[in-house]
């Protein structure tokens, strides 16, 4: 039969799709069509970003039947070219100066050297406008593509759907967190980051909150089928429905979007939320440390269903933000949000109070040959309008016991003691306490 090469540029259909990791991978899923004679014939493809995993690309025809697939990456190169055209007659423009020609005899390092038909001229690189050979090649291939050898019954369009996995695609949540009382607006967005050379529009998108499982040090992604749109509304909200598979939680945003290349586009995870929260004092201390400082605020967000959340929160950045009396935002830092499941508490970390101090001083300290005892007192003030909770965490390794504490405290591990309190508006508290080690 005669082979027939189709150079047809396959259409995108409207049911494409991209699922995200955060592994800086996606699985990308593309209907595409050539125009083909019947018999034997080759199709290509040539959409493919630069991040392509070479082995991944599955094609699956629904009216011909494949043969061979094959993986083209020989892409023009301008040095391997003139490299290709050592011995061979080129003509080189020089900066500020003409044209000059002869047999191309070198062309590695900083230099390239002709042979005229007067002597041997060597050209410094950073000196060359252009170069160029009389070459009767057909247009080179410039960008890598997908080849398949196939067998059609038929002659016109055959369709079919292209799945593969590219690298230079990740997301990230990003939360702003709107600070007013002791309420909050918890905001949850997604950033989708294309750093490939490739521009993909109209596609619907799904984020995978999970690290892939890796072998050989690649990502193994999980295969999932398109979910049915049917039930959303024209009125839905344009956040994303959230889904389980497995160990993964998926993210499938409700409208299509456009991804182009080198850009990333801010996407919205969840409808805002309005949660209660807890903020803390923290001043942490360890043996024998002497200091006065402001303390560390502690704010901390249970993901409950009675705290307006119960849903999973993905890893990601968190913005603080304080909400004034005329409703304007000021900006109160930022924090990384570890992965909070469904019941769990999120503990985020929102600077330091200049107006909560704390200072530690040791009273008495004696170390002997089989022992060591230290006395120590923490004084916390209170310059706030408003009441605030403290928490004293006091460090000590070893094996230890306290005494003449002047206040309860909690043994939180085996290296950590807690004090706990509440401090009124413009209050100070004073907290003393003895630690003895012994050894043998």
């Amino acid at each position: 039969a005669m082979r027939i090469i189709s150079l047809f540029l396959p259409i995108i259909l409207l049911s494409q799709s991209m699922t995200v990791y955060k592994d800086n991978i996606a699985l990308v899923k593309e209907p595409v069509y050539w125009s083909v004679q019947s018999g034997l014939s080759e199709i290509t493809y040539d959409q493919l970003p630069n991040g392509l995993f070479p082995e991944s690309p599955f094609l699956s025809l629904h009216d011909a039947s494949i043969l061979y697939q094959r993986y083209n990456n020989d892409v023009f190169s301008g040095e391997k070219y003139f490299n290709d055209k050592l011995g061979q007659y080129i003509y080189v423009k020089v900066h500020n100066d003409k044209i000059q020609e002869g047999t191309l005899i070198e062309t590695k390092g900083s230099n390239i050297s002709l042979k005229t038909r007067k002597d041997i001229m060597t050209i410094a690189r950073s000196k060359v406008d252009y170069m160029y050979a009389h070459d009767q090649q057909t247009i080179p291939q410039i960008h890598p593509e997908l080849a398949w050898d196939i067998n059609s019954p038929m002659i016109g369009t055959i369709s079919g759907d292209l799945v593969y996995l590219s690298g230079g695609f990740d997301w990230n949540a990003v939360y702003r967190f709107i600070l007013n009382g002791n309420k909050g607006e918890l905001i949850t967005e997604a950033i989708v980051k294309n750093s490939s050379n490739v521009d993909f529009s109209n596609f619907s998108l799904k984020l995978v909150e999970g690290n892939l499982q890796k072998k050989g040090g690649r990502p193994q992604p999980i295969y999932r089928s398109d979910r049915s749109m049917s039930s959303m509304t024209a009125e839905s909200p344009p956040v994303a429905s959230e889904d389980v598979l497995g160990d993964f939680h998926i993210y499938e945003l409700p409208e299509r979007i456009d991804l182009n290349q080198n850009q990333s586009v801010t996407v919205r995870l969840y409808e805002p939320k309005n949660v209660d929260y807890t903020k803390t004092y923290v001043f942490q201390n360890s043996e024998r440390s002497k200091k006065e400082e402001p303390l560390k605020i502690e704010i901390k967000l249970a993901n409950t269903a009675e705290n307006g959340l119960d849903i999973p929160l993905p890893q990601g950045k968190v913005s603080l933000y304080l909400k004034s009396e005329d409703e304007s935002l000021e900006y109160a830092g930022e924090d990384e949000l570890k992965q909070i499941p469904r019941g769990e508490t999120a503990t985020i970390s929102a600077g330091r109070a200049f107006d909560v101090i704390g200072k530690r001083i040791v009273l008495h300290y004696d170390r002997q040959r089989k022992s060591e005892e230290a006395s120590i007192e923490i004084i916390v003030k209170n310059k706030r309008d408003e009441k605030v909770n403290i928490r004293l965490a006091e460090q000590i390794r070893g094996d230890w016991i306290i005494r003449d504490a002047s206040d309860n405290y909690i043994k939180k591990d085996a290296s950590t003691i807690h004090f706990s309190f509440s401090l009124d508006a413009g209050d100070s508290k004073t907290v003393t306490y003895t630690y003895r080690k012994e050894w043998k």
